[in-house]
């Protein structure tokens, strides 16, 4: 994702964390509208719309019927802690430890997925599996589109602990492929090719096989970002 993308969609997150943190915005209360936040921010709806979109990915705003977008009710110093990892990417966990544990969630949210997802909860796996490709297709990274797909299959496991702890773990994952150099142009289509062998268990209803798709995913993850280290 360009720089100014970046750039752009921190103003928001920042934005957000400044008002929490202030007690403007409580747990419950409904956001401005896209429209305001942009007209207030300088940034164009788009870049609202995307930041806005990864909260509520990250479980830390929520869309209700009736009521718009509200904050999360987690408590203020939860959330404007995790909306202040997810904008700066600032806490480090050593990369081995954050590979071997999320190997872990990802496997049980893949399995679980297969179990229990919806026809909702499929849409947006679709979705994001679908965005990736387009960022395949074109050469490109992906890094958003990526890690989207990951907590969608983490919300389809309908275990809200699942979702949780693997949202405070994403923004360093994030980090860590953010600062790694791709020289290899082919990586995004192996990439696109294990999530659609994990997205076809899914589909089918197939935990054991989606557990395992999503196993030799991590494995393969483990091997681009971390050569010569073997998992203890």
């Amino acid at each position: 994702m360009p720089e100014e993308n970046l750039d752009s969609e921190r103003i928001v997150l920042e934005h957000l964390r400044d008002q929490i943190v202030s007690g403007k915005l409580k747990p419950g209360t409904k956001l401005p509208s896209e429209r305001s936040l942009g007209l207030t921010l300088g940034v164009s709806r788009g870049y609202v719309r995307k930041a806005l979109a990864k909260l509520e990915h990250y479980g830390l705003i929520r869309t209700l019927p009736q009521r718009g977008t509200v904050v999360a009710g987690l408590g203020t110093k939860a959330i404007s802690g995790l909306i202040a990892s997810v904008g700066s990417l600032d806490e480090e966990f050593d990369p081995a430890e954050l590979f071997e544990i999320r190997a872990l969630l990802e496997s049980f949210a893949a399995r679980k997925a297969a179990e229990r997802a919806g026809p909702d909860e499929v849409t947006e796996i679709l979705k994001w599996h679908s965005e990736f490709r387009a960022r395949a297709d074109a050469g490109q990274r992906g890094l958003e589109e990526d890690h989207l797909f990951h907590l969608a299959i983490a919300k389809a496991s309908g275990n809200p602990v699942c979702l949780a702890l693997t949202s405070y773990f994403t923004p360093q994952i994030i980090s860590l492929n953010a600062d790694f150099a791709e020289s290899d142009p082919e990586r995004f289509h192996r990439t696109f090719a294990e999530h659609d062998a994990i997205v076809r268990s899914i589909l089918a209803a197939d935990p054991q096989t989606a557990e395992e798709a999503m196993r030799t995913h991590m494995e393969e993850a483990w091997k681009r970002r971390l050569p010569g280290r073997v998992p203890r």
